[in-house]
Parts: C-alpha cells; structure tokens; sequence
C-alpha cells in the first residue's frame, strides 16, 4: 500500500513539472509586436451649438366648414383631399325655402316703399294746409308722425330683405381660405343646421407649416442672454433664426424653416414657453400632427474636435486613448459635446498638441506599446466647412 502510495505522487510530481514546461517559453518564442496605430491631433474650427426639441407639426390655416343655415344638404362639390381656392363652393344646402323668404321680403319692401309714399303725399298736402292755417298743428304733427313711422318701416323691410339674402347665400357653402379639403362629413340629403353649426368638412392650408416645441426657462434665458450680447440667435427678431427640423423616419436635419413666432410669458406649470416656426411644404410632406425633432442653432464659437469614432465609453464615462512621447496608449478621460459630421466636440480633457489614436482601437490596450503609422490623420481644418446642421 505505501509503495502505491509513492508511485501516485511520483506520477503526480512528474505531471506538474511537465505543465510548468509547457506554459513557459520555448525557444525561438517572441512577443507579439506592438499593434499599428494611425494618430490624429484635435483640430480647432467654428462648429455651432444647437438646442434640440421634438414639436409637433400644424397647418398655417385651418377652417372647419359649417352649415350656417337650416336645411337638407342638396350637393356636395368636391373630391376628398382636392386643392380648393378660397370662394370655391363645396356644398349646397336646399336653397328653395331661402329664395322665397327673400321674395317675400323683397315684396315687403315694395310694398312699404307704396306705404311710405302716401303718407308722404299726405304730409305734403297738410303742410300746404297748415301755412294757410286751414287745419291744425296737432293735425299735422300726426301726418308727420305716420310717415316717419312709414319711414322706419320701410328700414326694417330692407333689414330683413338683406338678411333673406345673406341666408340664401350661405345656401351655398364656399372655402373661406386656399387649402386642401377633408371628406364630406355629412352625406347628401342629410338635415342640417338644425340644432347647431353642423361641421361639414375641413380646410386646411398646408402650403407651409407651423412646427410648435417648448424652451425651457434657461434655455430662454440663455438665448435672450446672447442674443442681448450680439452672441446668439435673436428672439426678438425671430425671422432672422434658421430652424432645422427632421420628421421621424429621417436622419439628421434636412428641412430648414425660419422661427416665426415666441410666445410672450413663460407657463409657469411646466416653466418653458411656446415658440414657433414655419417651414415651406411644397411637396405636401408635412402633416398636421405629425411629430418632429427640431434643432434651434444657439450660437457660434470656436471648439476642439476630433473623429467620432475616437471616442469610447466604459462606467466611467467618455475616454479616448492617446499616444504619449514614449508610444504608450494612456487613457484621457474627455468630456463631450455634439457631433458634427463625423466629428465630436471635446468641451475638456484635451489639448491641440495630443495624438489621438483614431484606427487600431481593437487591438490597442491602455499601458501597452503602440507603433504609430506614417504620420497623423488629415483632419478637416477651420476653413474646410463652417456652421452647418448636425448628422447623427
């Protein structure tokens, strides 16, 4: 048994000797060479800060059409979705009731204008009477009464003669605005106008829009601040601000607008105020209530970039990795702003003279040795591009 024993941990012994040898190095063995790297020194040019919202579009101009008088609705003459110009008829209520209250109005007033007449013939004939004192004054104090009263009635007669006719015209139901036209809302033969304004159709003016988003209390304050400075946009001229906006199935900015309109008093309930800007719909993208992301620029200034792809992430936020005089990657923690192109703001964290390794990132780790390529990255300079909107 101890015999066993010992032959177990003799083969034990002789196994470990044999992993320790398979795990040193053998001859002939090197390490692998340092990974290549290429090196980019931040670059100092112009970019522009935005504000980034989402809004929600609205149309210029929208109408409801309404039935302003009783009736059936005899005709509808339109297709859905149709351009209409303003004074173009969309509908037509019965219009025969309508024509006869205005005959019988007009006959009314005829027949006031006769009334009117006699009892100015009669006046005329009691004056006559009265200078030569045939008659007397309270007489002829009535005479005038009768036509005066003859007088105000023939006003009303024309007052309700012109009211017949503003209904008759609102038989015929017109697009107040130029504009892009809803379905019918009510059918042919339908009773309308009964029991209120029956809404018949919308009008919407949609050759441009409005997009409405909130600024919040410092970012209002901000822009009022740079703006009072000469250093930022201007609110108070809100037509001089470019407004870049994007739909949801879109990448970057690719409509520009113009801001039209901010609201005069912050809500105190959320603390932000409503601003406004229009943008041109040639093509009839935009719809009312579509959402949008928009982007207000803030102001222009001189920043420090280096290529996007630089950057990386671990739990303690932003790093890149930078070559130091002995070709040793170091990590430099950076703080960041926007992306411009393909470009990242450095708000801090790094200087113009730092080499920034921008290719090798795979295979580069923090404290080891890296063999820069033929020389740094070209990198766009100040005067390659100027301001311009944000492509993410």
């Amino acid at each position: 048994m101890k015999s066993f024993k010992h032959f177990t941990l003799v083969l034990a012994l002789i196994a470990l000797v044999c992993a320790l040898e398979a795990c040193g190095p053998k001859p002939g063995q090197f390490a692998p060479p340092p990974p290549d790297v290429t090196l980019a020194n931040p670059v100092e040019r112009e970019v522009t800060t935005y504000l980034d919202h989402t809004g929600n579009v609205s149309p210029l101009e929208s109408v409801e059409i309404r039935a302003r008088v009783a009736g059936y609705l005899e005709s509808i003459n339109f297709e859905p979705r149709a351009k209409v110009r303003a004074g173009d008829l969309l509908f037509v209520i019965e219009p025969a009731p309508y024509r006869a209250k205005v005959q019988q109005a007009l006959g009314s007033v005829n027949s006031q204008k006769s009334t009117l007449r006699i009892r100015q013939l009669e006046l005329d004939k009691y004056a006559n009477l009265g200078a030569k004192e045939a008659i007397s004054e309270l007489k002829l104090e009535d005479t005038k009464a009768n036509r005066d009263m003859a007088e105000a009635e023939l006003e009303k007669t024309k007052a309700n003669l012109e009211t017949s006719k503003i209904d008759l015209e609102y038989t015929h139901v017109r697009s107040p605005i130029n504009g892009r036209v809803s379905r019918n809302l009510v059918d042919v033969g339908n009773l309308v106008g009964v029991s209120g304004a029956t809404v018949l159709a919308n009008v919407v003016n949609d050759d441009s829009v409005y997009v409405y988003f909130n600024l919040t209390e410092a970012e209002l304050l901000s822009l009022t601040r740079k703006s009072i400075n000469g250093k930022g946009s201007s609110l108070s001229h809100a037509e001089e601000t470019p407004v870049y906006m994007a739909l949801a199935d879109e990448k970057g900015y690719p409509h520009v607008g113009k801001l039209d309109y901010t609201d005069i008093k912050v809500d105190p309930g959320t603390g932000t105020v409503q601003v406004r800007a229009v943008f041109p719909n040639p093509k009839g993208l935009f719809y009312p209530g579509m959402f949008a992301r928009v982007r207000v620029p803030s102001e222009t200034r001189k920043a420090m970039l280096v290529p996007n792809l630089a950057i990386m992430s671990d739990q303690g936020g932003k790093y890149v990795l930078v070559c130091d005089d002995g070709d040793i990657a170091r990590v430099r923690r950076v703080s960041v702003g926007q992306v411009v192109d393909d470009m990242r703001v450095i708000e801090s964290g790094l200087t113009l003279k730092d080499k920034v390794i921008v290719s090798g990132l795979q295979k580069t780790r923090p404290g080891s040795k890296v063999n820069p390529t033929s020389g740094p990255k070209k990198t766009p300079t100040s005067t390659d591009a100027g301001p311009r909107p944000v492509k993410e």
